[in-house]
């Protein structure tokens, strides 16, 4: 719940660049997609880390490369299928009359690529977070027989 709760505040950064970006100066929006992902980056990972998974043990050092290289391949899938979603969507969905019908903008269609790609990209970035960044190390088994 709290990954879903950190995702979804820097999905809200995300779209506030994106807001800014195409909505207010006319910034492409394939190339808005580069920029709406590094402060909410820098974000996840701190409340990922403290919140989240709660790992304050360990090298963050080492937490940060990890996930620094997880982030950029994350990245990377969510730029290209977010500039996919708008290319197929400027040129499929736009053009058609229920887009006219319904009012959708260019805006409009950068969200919907960004949320698509948001979508699919989470489920990659959870699994990683969770096996591979903030991955717990293991309790030696006298710490757990002192409990008892």
């Amino acid at each position: 719940m709290k990954f879903i709760v950190c995702g979804i505040m820097g999905a809200l950064m995300e779209f506030l660049i994106l807001y800014v970006l195409v909505g207010l100066w006319h910034v492409t929006p394939v190339v808005s997609y580069i920029f709406s992902g590094g402060i909410p980056a820098f974000f996840v990972f701190l409340f990922n880390r403290n919140v989240t998974f709660r790992v304050t043990s360990g090298s963050s050092k080492a937490q940060s490369r990890r996930f620094i290289l997880v982030y950029t391949l994350t990245f990377i899938l969510n730029y290209c299928l977010s500039s996919s979603f708008y290319l197929l969507g400027l040129h499929i969905i736009l053009p058609l009359p229920i887009a006219a019908l319904y009012g959708l903008t260019l805006l409009d269609i950068t969200y919907i690529a960004k949320v698509c790609a948001i979508g699919i990209t989470a489920i990659v970035n959870y699994t990683f977070s969770h096996l591979f960044i903030f991955k717990k190390e293991p309790v030696p088994m006298e710490a757990q027989l002192a409990v008892f």
